[in-house]
């Protein structure tokens, strides 16, 4: 549980920072961390002592059950959540509103159910207080739902496993969701390979102890991707992005016309020219696409065939040129490295450094001390 409440969190606050499709990540592990936290519960016969939290696990689970397939369609495609997808929690919304009376219910009211059913662990999972449906309804359907997710999340890796680029970061985020489907396997199909065939509180311990082994499971394994579990290099992988710089043969949007180059030219000219959003920590293409109301696709495109450069380069530039500009006028020269890479967009010491050097040919240091030494014109 502390594992994946520490790897939820870190998750959601890098996620708004520099991927928010991470953030859709750290909540999937929140709530897996309080359904493990609600399997111990049981288990241990501690419920009685959190009677205010009678009946929301199972809410919970229903919850989590399309976040993944989000977060891998969402990941692939570039793009964020929409309207449309308030539908994907209508199962979640059922439970909720079939046992509308169980939360109303008093606290001394639901201590009592609980005395009724905390020495049976698998009686207490079978939610027979359903206004709507059978006793034992929900077990059986929420691993019918779950693996309905999860054949449409192995479906989406499937179509766009050899169109991904590769690079560290599609290498690393490959590895890493085959692990935690496969994981997530492990969740569902053990209910359907022994339900028929073992005791139901025997079928209740392996399903459970399957979710723990999920929750701990692909937590732990993110602090071997960092990448991932950070959103680093975010800004330089897309895996929408990187087919659309690679579109299919007979892809009629490879080329954009002359009035949408215009067109485009004059919101960079607005967005990155006038208000200078590049300084921006965590600047990404989706926020640039947000900015000039062009889609990530033809942004991608424009840059990568009428700019002839990629988005992390374009920014970089950007911040650099802003920085030099910075070191001429002297105002700060009180600043460290550490505080013109701040005050220019970047998030750390070294990735300022490298994109400097790329574009001046040199450190941020020794540029300020060549042109303290030199007249300003050698630099203009």
């Amino acid at each position: 549980m502390f594992v994946g409440l520490l790897v939820g969190l870190v998750l959601i606050f890098y996620g708004f920072r520099k991927n928010r499709q991470n953030v859709l990540l750290g909540i999937g592990f929140l709530i897996l961390t309080y359904v493990s936290f609600i399997i111990w519960l049981v288990i241990s016969q501690n419920f009685i002592h959190f009677p205010h939290l009678y009946r929301t696990g199972n809410f919970m689970g229903l919850l989590f059950i399309p976040i993944v397939y989000l977060y891998i369609r969402n990941t692939i495609s570039g793009a964020w959540l929409s309207a449309w997808d308030l539908l994907h929690l209508l199962p979640a919304l059922v439970f909720f509103l079939d046992y509308w009376p169980i939360y109303m219910l008093s606290t001394a009211e639901k201590v009592a159910l609980i005395r009724e059913e905390i020495a049976d662990p698998f009686l207490f999972t079978t939610y027979s207080q359903s206004r709507f449906f059978p006793d034992n309804f929900y077990t059986p359907v929420r691993s019918v739902i779950l693996c309905g997710y999860w054949l449409a999340s192995v479906y989406l890796l499937w179509g766009n496993w050899k169109k991904q680029p590769v690079n560290d970061f599609s290498k690393e985020w490959n590895i890493w969701i085959v692990v935690f489907l496969l994981l997530e396997l492990m969740v569902f199909l053990p209910f359907f390979l022994v339900f028929w065939f073992v005791d139901s509180l025997t079928g209740f311990y392996l399903v459970f102890f399957t979710v723990v082994i999920l929750t701990f499971g692909t937590a732990f394994s993110l602090f071997f991707f960092p990448k991932i579990l950070y959103g680093l290099d975010l800004n330089s992988y897309s895996i929408q992005q990187k087919k659309n710089m690679a579109p299919s043969k007979g892809d009629h949007q490879e080329n954009l016309s002359s009035a949408k180059i215009d067109e485009i030219s004059l919101k960079f000219e607005l967005v990155l020219g006038q208000k200078k959003h590049y300084l921006k920590h965590g600047y990404s293409i989706h926020d640039l696409s947000e900015d000039t109301g062009f889609p990530v696709y033809i942004l991608t495109i424009y840059i990568n065939k009428v700019l002839g450069t990629t988005f992390p380069d374009l920014i970089n530039q950007k911040r650099v040129e802003e920085c030099s500009e910075i070191i001429k006028s002297g105002k700060y020269a009180h600043l460290s490295v550490e505080g013109l890479a701040e005050l220019c967009g970047f998030n750390n010491r070294n990735s300022f450094s490298l994109a400097f050097k790329k574009h001046k040919g040199m450190a941020p240091s020794a540029f300020y001390k060549a042109y303290s030494s030199r007249d300003k014109e050698a630099f203009s």
